[in-house]
């Protein structure tokens, strides 16, 4: 009998030793990142039969328990992987409204200083010292853009270098979770339960939710394979894959990630399903960044086109026609660096492409494929395509000119492109790096027009002549000081005009239609406007010029302006700041930029508000987890105290069974 209450009480005491160091193990762990509370499960020893009964033989431990909720496991790492996308999204879309609202605001400011230079110049137009603070505002202008270029390139090298570090972090991770997997293998082999092991691995994945989407599947021995962005396998048994960052295609700044098998197999993983902040990232460069720095660059185009275009019209103080106030935006450099071949392209093909009418252009990237016939473009930003159709058909392929509708022209400029050749054309996203000053003398600003039309005074319409552009002050018959040329309207029949150019002479000029069609010496139209060149002017006549009999025919002089004091092509100038020729008459200069400013404001505020519910829902589905599997610390007292208890009963059964045995042998002596 005591030989059998011994027992009783050394198993009684056994378990209630473990159940205080699982305690206690519980208490240590309260603050651990990822411990899930464990629990000592306790069953009764086997009985021994006595006479026509059973007696109980004491306890024992049956397991050690890992209190887990896989299903609140999967949402805090569901939640853990949104969480994670929308903080970093936030972070940086931040970081980039403080750069437009604090550096950017500086563009504004310079591009108002300019215009506030070119207002003073037009009331003196002959002053060297204005025309010397006009340049100097033109280049601060520059300088203040580049600052801005600076910073979004800055930002854009800096997602590159998260999306770097992050890779080596998320390979670094499948490393650790192989070696958990043989451990746990390992361990498990005996049916037994590695809790801390389990903890450390669980933990090792929602640390991996932060940088990518994960999902999981357990095998039979206990390992755990791993696929990320999708699909793609990370980690399958002991055997993990590597995650890396390489040169974009075709654009090299543009990184892409990829994974890679122990064999050295690589298989890109493509930004849209990659999640996390891993996600995020790819997702901020490439959109809300790379559409800023292509509005910065549509600012900038239409700035410089614009002051360029109005200088081309004019003449300068040394009476030359003016040169262009701001880089070409066409020079040979920026239309190559606008077109960019796919590297794994097997033609030649090299291209440009040159900016035509800032008007419809927009900041919008475009995807050229070429299908061995035809190119078609698709707008990257809008998913609509079209089918682009040469200028030139005759021309031989590798030399061809396309002209689209979006505000720029494509060019074939040698090579010949194959069936399932692919480029990339980005017409503004350099454009911010290219506005500097073109003009170092304040003398070739030219702020003087150079021929003005003058209505006769007997016309009886109301029919406006406008020169369109001033092309080539050298052409045969451009008006000089001593040679105005005149434009004659007469209605006959009724409905058709007849119109020609006359010089000082009266000699006709040639005259060309808009598109530099030969019409004759005179010719004819019947609506307007009437659109037509002549001796190195493009013109439009708006309204009918009716004149019949003795008030026929209506005149126009066309008469050489130049003087220091004529400010008409500074006026022009300082006209661009109210003039909607961006966005298809929709925006000014000022506007473009505004817009960007606020298209960021307003992402950011967007970021903000999905970030702080992306949160909500993470630290619901982690209090909802702590809730199962984390440590009461309460809890864990009174369990302490309870099997405190426990232990000293059991430890008394033991004394107990002891006296018992003493008095027996006492008793035989």
């Amino acid at each position: 009998m005591g030989v059998d209450l011994l027992q009783v009480g050394v198993s009684g005491l056994l378990s209630s030793q473990q159940r205080l160091g699982t305690t206690g193990h519980n208490i240590a762990n309260v603050n651990t990142d990822g411990f899930s509370r464990q629990t000592v499960l306790q069953e009764t020893s086997s009985p021994v039969r006595a006479g026509n009964n059973f007696a109980g033989t004491g306890t024992r431990v049956s397991q050690i328990e890992r209190v887990f909720d896989q299903f609140r496991y999967n949402e805090v790492v569901f939640n853990q992987t949104l969480n994670s996308a929308a903080q970093t999204t936030a972070t940086k879309m931040q970081r980039l409204d403080e750069t437009m609202s604090l550096i950017g605001k500086s563009i504004s400011t310079s591009l108002n200083d300019l215009f506030g230079a070119v207002n003073s110049l037009v009331d003196v137009p002959g002053d060297i010292g204005l025309r010397e603070v006009m340049l100097s505002k033109a280049d601060t202008l520059s300088k203040n853009m580049s600052s801005v270029q600076a910073a979004l390139n800055g930002e854009y090298n800096s997602v590159n270098e998260d999306l770097e570090s992050s890779a080596t972090n998320v390979t670094e991770i499948a490393e650790q979770l192989a070696a958990l997997n043989r451990d746990i293998v390992k361990a498990s082999a005996n049916n037994s339960t590695p809790s801390d092991l389990l903890d450390k691995r669980d933990n090792l994945i929602k640390e991996l939710s932060s940088y990518t989407s994960v999902s999981t599947v357990e095998t039979n021995d206990g390992a755990l394979n791993v696929y990320i962005a999708g699909g793609q396998t990370l980690v399958t048994g002991t055997t993990k894959f590597s995650v890396g960052i390489e040169a974009g295609n075709p654009d090299p700044r543009q990184t892409q990630l990829f994974i890679q098998s122990p064999s050295g197999a690589k298989q890109s993983l493509p930004g849209d399903n990659i999640g996390g902040s891993m996600g995020a990232l790819i997702k901020y460069r490439d959109g809300v960044l790379s559409d800023t720095m292509n509005k910065l660059g549509q600012t900038a185009i239409s700035i410089a086109d614009s002051f360029n275009t109005v200088q081309s019209q004019g003449m300068d103080l040394n009476g030359l026609q003016g040169q262009n106030l701001f880089k070409d935006i066409n020079d040979t450099e920026s239309a190559q660096r606008r077109f960019l071949s796919d590297f794994d392209n097997t033609g030649t093909l090299s291209g440009e492409v040159d900016i035509s009418d800032i008007n419809q252009l927009s900041s919008d990237d475009y995807r050229l494929d070429f299908d061995g016939t035809n190119y078609t473009m698709t707008n990257q930003s809008t998913g609509t395509s079209q089918v682009l159709t040469p200028d030139n058909v005759t021309a031989p392929v590798g030399s061809r000119t396309y002209t689209t509708g979006d505000g720029f022209t494509f060019k074939e400029t040698g090579g010949v492109p194959q069936n399932g050749d692919s480029f990339i054309i980005q017409p503004t996203r350099l454009g911010s790096t290219n506005l500097d000053v073109n003009l170092t003398q304040p003398e070739q600003i030219a702020t003087s027009s150079i021929v003005e039309v003058y209505d006769d005074d007997d016309n009886v319409n109301t029919a406006k002549l406008k020169i369109t552009s001033v092309d080539n002050t050298a052409a045969a018959g451009f008006p000089s000081a001593s040679n105005p040329l005149s434009l004659e309207v007469y209605e006959a029949p009724v409905g058709t005009f007849n119109y020609r150019v006359l010089d000082n002479a009266g000699n006709p000029q040639p005259l060309f239609d808009e598109n530099g069609v030969a019409l004759g010496p005179s010719s004819t139209y019947t609506t307007s406007p009437l659109k037509f060149q002549t001796a190195g002017m493009s013109f439009e006549l708006s309204g009918l010029a009716s004149g019949q009999g003795i008030n026929a025919p209506e005149r126009y002089e066309i008469s050489y302006a130049v003087g220091e004091g004529n400010n008409k092509n500074a006026l022009a100038m300082a006209s661009l700041v109210d003039k909607k020729l961006a966005n298809q008459g929709r925006s000014t200069m000022n506007d473009l930029y505004e817009e960007s400013v606020t298209s960021v404001g307003s992402a950011t505020a967007t970021a903000n508000i999905e970030a702080s519910a992306a949160n909500t829902l993470f630290s619901q589905a982690e209090a909802r987890m702590s809730n199962t599997s984390g440590v009461n610390l309460d809890e864990e007292a009174s369990d302490m105290l309870r099997f405190q208890q426990a232990y000293s009963a059991s430890a008394r059964v033991i004394s107990t069974a002891n006296e018992i045995f003493n008095t027996l042998l006492q008793a035989a002596r």
